[in-house]
């Protein structure tokens, strides 16, 4: 198998292309390998713990967890995603389609996914949330202990676990390597913007084939997170997520399931929106 695709210039060196397509394969192989591992020796933890009937009662019927601008720009994140991979790996098969004007558009709309949510996470003041602590680590791996001995265990945790989050910051990291290589790409097509000009930035054949190395590392790697991704969102027992994701509320029931009150307490955020609502109408306190 050929981990990179090699090829000889005029003068006879030879120069980095890119990543071998051979590494798609392997990687879609492994993420199916790892579908199959999961949902054999996946065993549903068990919640634990009690819950104070007083205070559930207080919480509503439906809880928030997305936002409206969070789910719609997700959904539109997804349509971007699978028209870039599209048209990033069929023509691998030989299908002839205007394939590189479609993938440098949908390439700028995630770039302009990525502006957005990075300045609507600060604006939010959310920034903070999805950074991991020690403690979530520590307690991620002794669930993978608990998974592999098919043992139960508590399964209560914050808004965002650390599987949420470990997932976040690999497709984060991903994301940018292939936006700001594919924007260094574009530079060598032409575009509605620009002709093509391979010699703008003066790099060299070695670090050009460099530049679509990591390219092409960053875009398979989104295919491996995309299996992940969508596996855990067709689960059973994950519906409620991706309902969540869909009409953006859980159930007070699956909050109290799934969620520790201590670490996510939704009576503030609930406290917090009812005051925005009342806020400037007649008779309210200014």
């Amino acid at each position: 198998m050929d981990f990179v695709r090699i090829a000889s210039n005029p003068w006879g060196q030879e120069v980095l292309l890119g990543l071998a397509w051979d590494v798609l394969w392997v990687v879609a192989a492994l993420g199916a390998l790892f579908v199959v591992v999961h949902a054999v020796f996946y065993k549903k933890e068990d919640a634990g713990g009690a819950t104070d009937g007083a205070a559930a009662t207080a919480l509503p019927e439906r809880i928030e967890r997305h936002g409206g601008s969070a789910r719609i720009s997700h959904w539109l994140l997804a349509v971007v995603t699978f028209v870039l991979l599209i048209t990033a790996f069929v023509p691998i098969l030989g299908l002839q389609f205007p394939w590189v004007t479609i993938h440098w558009i949908a390439g700028l709309a995630f770039g302009v996914y990525v502006v957005y949510h990075t300045v609507d996470t600060v604006k939010r003041g959310t920034l903070g949330t999805m950074w991991l602590t020690v403690k979530e680590t520590t307690d991620a791996v002794g669930r993978l202990g608990d998974f592999l001995k098919k043992a139960g265990g508590p399964e209560r945790k914050g808004k965002w676990n650390f599987e949420n989050k470990a997932f976040h910051h690999i497709t984060a990291l991903a994301g940018i390597a292939v936006l700001l290589t594919g924007l260094l790409m574009m530079l060598r097509v032409d575009t509605t913007f620009w002709a093509a000009n391979p010699y703008i930035l003066g790099l060299s054949d070695g670090l050009w084939g460099l530049v679509y190395f990591l390219h092409g590392l960053a875009a398979v790697g989104f295919v491996g997170l995309l299996i992940a991704h969508i596996y855990f969102a067709i689960r059973p027992e994950k519906l409620w997520f991706t309902r969540s994701m869909i009409k953006g509320w859980i159930t007070r029931e699956e909050y109290l399931e799934h969620f520790d009150r201590a670490e996510w307490d939704v009576t503030e955020e609930n406290a917090g929106a009812a005051a925005a609502s009342t806020a400037g109408r007649p008779g309210s306190a200014e």
